[in-house]
């Protein structure tokens, strides 16, 4: 049995798509029990009739990538889904804490389609505040897991044991993220990416008063759009749906795509 990384104890699953919304259950007290149910059946085919409206009759439910490689993968590039959505890959470069680059300088940010399409969400959510995201990282190779965990001294706080459970981020089901402003310049935030320290956990409350209600915005956006969090790590989100995506995503197969 595959297991996944360690959740935080209030993470729950976020619902999708959102035309289905919640039934109005606490309004049903005190209220004649017949009068309840009609009022029930009638919230029910209400939302049948949003979502037959809503949803395009077509084969594909999510996304496809026009690359015809990633989408054999079931992944898709992120700006092919939201072109707002910034991206600085930070294993692109030497300015990790393994000090070198662990991904090629053509690598983009990918994603499995539904989870971009989440991405897309938060994001959309967040823009009406002024603000944008920005990806740190996205799709992980299993090879630089091994060279992560390697390098963070077998920490399984913030990097998952390669050796015991795959990383979200190589299923393309995980991403990280910050805010930035539409026009991609910095915000402040807890800490830095990988900021192997308590004030990086995603329940800590930053003394700055900017940085906690940046980060407020940030993880109330991911929570809405069906993102959970990782307790160790305010910048990590992974899809409320990523049981639908088990498998490893080798980069063998790959790494010609791009």
């Amino acid at each position: 049995m595959v297991t996944h990384e360690r959740l935080s104890p209030h993470q729950t699953h976020g619902e999708f798509p959102d035309t289905a919304r919640q039934l109005p259950w606490e309004e049903i007290s005190g209220l004649d029990t017949m009068y309840g149910l009609r009022r029930i059946a009638a919230a029910v085919f209400l939302q049948l009739a949003i979502s037959c409206h809503s949803i395009p009759m077509s084969s594909h439910r999510f996304p496809v990538s026009g690359n015809k490689a990633l989408a054999a993968l079931d992944l898709i590039e992120v700006g092919e889904v939201d072109r707002s959505i910034h991206v600085e890959l930070i294993y692109k470069t030497s300015a990790n804490f393994t000090r070198e680059p662990l991904y090629p300088q053509s690598m983009p940010a990918l994603l499995r389609p539904e989870t971009a399409q989440r991405l897309a969400r938060a994001n959309e959510e967040v823009a009406r505040q002024g603000f944008r995201i920005k990806i740190w990282d996205a799709y992980r190779p299993p090879e630089v897991q091994f060279a992560l965990w390697d390098a963070c001294g077998h920490d399984d706080r913030y990097v998952a044991n390669p050796y015991h459970k795959p990383s979200q981020h190589s299923c393309g089901t995980a991403v990280d993220v910050t805010l930035v402003r539409s026009d991609g310049s910095a915000v402040k935030m807890p800490t830095a990416f990988d900021d192997f320290t308590p004030a990086a956990a995603s329940g800590a409350i930053p003394a700055d008063p900017e940085a906690r209600a940046h980060l407020a915005v940030l993880q109330n956006a991911m929570k809405n759009a069906g993102f959970m969090m990782l307790a160790a790590e305010w910048w990590h989100f992974i899809d409320g749906h990523y049981r639908n995506y088990p498998n490893v995503i080798e980069w063998k197969e790959m790494r010609d795509a791009f």
